[in-house]
C-alpha cells in the first residue's frame, strides 16, 4: 500500500525574513483592529474579496460587483446558475470553516466543506467524497495534460498520511505560516476530488492561519494574491509537481513554493494594514471604507510626515487633477489638512 512520504523544505534568510516581517504586520494589524469600534465593513470587504478571487481562478466568469450583488443577495436566482451557486457555496464554506475552525484537521471536516463547496453543482459521491476515478490538470489553452495526480485507490492512504502530517506538526509547535504552504500543496498535488480542489486548498490554508492566531481572512484575501499573477501560482505549483505524481522525487524539496506563498500573505498583510490602519484612529465615511485608493492614501499620511501633491500623484501612480480630487476628498473628511501654499503646499494627517 502506497504511503504520504512529505516534501522536505529548508528556511533560507529569504524565508526567514518574510515570516518575521509577517509577523510584525500581523502584531501591527492585531493592535490596530483593538482601536476599531466597528470592523463589520471591513469584514465583508475581505469575504467578496475571498470568494469572488478564488472563484475566478477556477474559471468563474462573475465580476467582483456581481458577486458582491449575489452575496448581498440582490440579484435573486430564479434559476440554476453555475457561477452563482459556485459564488454562494464559497462563501458558505467559508463561514463553515471559521465558525468550526479546531486546532485538529480531520477526513470529516474535509469532506463536510467538500460538500458545501459542491453543494447543487454536482451530485452523488462527486461532492462530500475522495475520487473513485482517475483525474487529470488540463492546460486552459491547450487542452492539454499538464499533471496527472495518484491513482484513485491511493487517495484515501495519502490524504490519512497528510492529515497525521500535518496535525504532527501543529503539535509540534512548527509555524503555521510553514505549516498553510504545505498544506496548500500537498493537498493540490493529491488532487483527493474530481472538482474543488484549489477552492478546498484555499480555504483550509486559510484556516490553518487562523487557528494559529494569523486571523488575516477577516481583513483582506490572500485569495486576491493568488489570482493577481495567476501564471505565477500555477508555476510555482507545476513546477515541482512535474508531469505525474508517481515521477516526483521522495520527499522533494519545495521552499521556493514557500517562498511565493509567503510573499503573497505579506502582500495580503500590506493591503489589510491599508484598509485597517486609516480606521483605527478615526471613524470615516463609507465612501472612505469602500474606496481602496482612498484607504491607501491614508495609510501613506500616517507612514510619512508631510505629502506634497506630486508626491501623492507619484505614489498613487495617478494624474496630477485626480491626486488632487483625492486629496480635496480627505480635505472635506477632515482627515488630512492643507499647510502652506503655491509650491510649497503640503498635506499631513489632521491632529
Amino acid at each position: 500500500m502506497i504511503h504520504f512520504n512529505p516534501s522536505s523544505y529548508n528556511l533560507d534568510s529569504t524565508a526567514i525574513n518574510l515570516i518575521s516581517e509577517i509577523s510584525v504586520f500581523n502584531g501591527e494589524l492585531c493592535t490596530s483592529v483593538r482601536a476599531i469600534s466597528d470592523d463589520y465593513q471591513i469584514h465583508t470587504l475581505a469575504n467578496i474579496d475571498a470568494v469572488h478571487y478564488s472563484t475566478k481562478i477556477e474559471g468563474n466568469k462573475l465580476t467582483r460587483d456581481q458577486v458582491t450583488k449575489v452575496l448581498e443577495k440582490s440579484i435573486p436566482l430564479k434559476s440554476f446558475n453555475h457561477d452563482i451557486q459556485e459564488v454562494l457555496n464559497y462563501s458558505k464554506a467559508r463561514r463553515f470553516i471559521f465558525d468550526n475552525k479546531s486546532p485538529k484537521i480531520e477526513l470529516d471536516f474535509i469532506l463536510k466543506v467538500h460538500d458545501l463547496l459542491l453543494k447543487k453543482i454536482v451530485r452523488g459521491k462527486l461532492k462530500g467524497h475522495f475520487r473513485e476515478a482517475q483525474n487529470v490538470i488540463k492546460n486552459t489553452g491547450s487542452g492539454k495534460i499538464v499533471y496527472m495526480p495518484p491513482e484513485a485507490d491511493d487517495v484515501l492512504p495519502l490524504m490519512k498520511g497528510l492529515v497525521h502530517y500535518i496535525n504532527k506538526l501543529k503539535i509540534t509547535k512548527v509555524s503555521p505560516l510553514v505549516i498553510a504552504p504545505l498544506l496548500h500543496f500537498e493537498f493540490v498535488t493529491i488532487h483527493p476530488f474530481m472538482d474543488g480542489n484549489g477552492r478546498l486548498a484555499r480555504l483550509l490554508t486559510n484556516m490553518i492561519l487562523s487557528s494559529g492566531g494569523f486571523e488575516i481572512e477577516k481583513y483582506a484575501a490572500l485569495e486576491k494574491q493568488h489570482e493577481k499573477d495567476r501564471a505565477r501560482y500555477y508555476q510555482s505549483l507545476g513546477v515541482l509537481q512535474g508531469y505525474n505524481y508517481y515521477e516526483m522525487p521522495q520527499g522533494q524539496n519545495i521552499s521556493s513554493w514557500i517562498i511565493y506563498w509567503l510573499e503573497c500573505l505579506r502582500d495580503t498583510y500590506k493591503e489589510a494594514l491599508m484598509r485597517v490602519l486609516p480606521l483605527s484612529q478615526n471613524v470615516f465615511s463609507e465612501e472612505i471604507i469602500h474606496n481602496d485608493r482612498l484607504t491607501k492614501a491614508i495609510s501613506f499620511f500616517k507612514r510619512y510626515i508631510t505629502i506634497k501633491a506630486a508626491d501623492y500623484a507619484t505614489m498613487m501612480d495617478l494624474e496630477r487633477t485626480q491626486a488632487v480630487a483625492d486629496l480635496n476628498v480627505l480635505i472635506e473628511k477632515d482627515i488630512i489638512e492643507k499647510i502652506g501654499g503655491g509650491r510649497s503646499t503640503v498635506y499631513r494627517i489632521k491632529k
